[in-house]
């Protein structure tokens, strides 16, 4: 022996899993099989819970006033982007507008799926249109419209458009986006 020795004290990954395994046994049919499907349900309880209506997006309001802007949706790249084969696709640097690449034919309407008035809004507007929620029973909206819905998970886009009141439309401009916010109170047509 060379060096000092200590006793490892460390928990057996093994032993720590026969304890957790005998824990959902106590906790299920007197099986650990029984916990664990217990722990399934539960699990599955959640997630379904989470597709039912997922967290609402913090900070977003109910329009009280007309508003319109336009929003650049060019970013400029950190680093070199490189194909599959290697070769440079966009050089570090590069100001590149994805509105050069990417049709935007569709009007985004970003609403709050628990007011009612919303929904109508959006249900109501003609032609090609995608409603994003910010708030509410994305998969009941679905069920009782016969329409997709999608959510702004985690308010990716209503933070990249910095949407702070709904209901509001995205629309294609040019090289750019027009973001309007609209009241319902009044006119709703813009």
């Amino acid at each position: 022996m060379r060096g000092q020795v200590w006793e490892i004290r460390e928990t057996d990954l093994l032993a720590h899993l026969r304890a957790k395994a005998a824990a959902w046994g106590a906790a299920g049919a007197g099986s650990a099989a029984g916990g664990l499907a217990a722990y399934r349900r539960d699990a599955e309880r959640r997630v379904r819970a989470y597709a039912e209506s997922p967290p609402a997006v913090a900070g977003i309001a109910r329009a009280t006033r007309a508003r319109s802007r336009l929003f650049d949706p060019s970013i400029t790249v950190r680093n070199d982007i490189l194909d599959h084969e290697g070769r440079v696709i966009a050089h570090a640097g590069t100001t590149v507008n994805p509105l050069d690449y990417l049709p935007l034919e569709t009007v985004l309407l970003f609403i709050d799926g628990t007011d009612d008035a919303q929904v109508a809004w959006a249900l109501a507007r003609p032609g090609r249109t995608k409603i994003v929620l910010t708030k509410g029973p994305v998969l009941a909206l679905m069920r009782a419209h016969g329409k997709p819905f999608y959510f702004d998970q985690k308010g990716l886009l209503t933070g990249r458009f910095a949407i702070a009141s709904v209901p509001a439309t995205v629309t294609r401009e040019g090289r750019a986006l027009r973001i309007r916010e609209f009241p319902l109170s009044g006119e709703t047509k813009q």
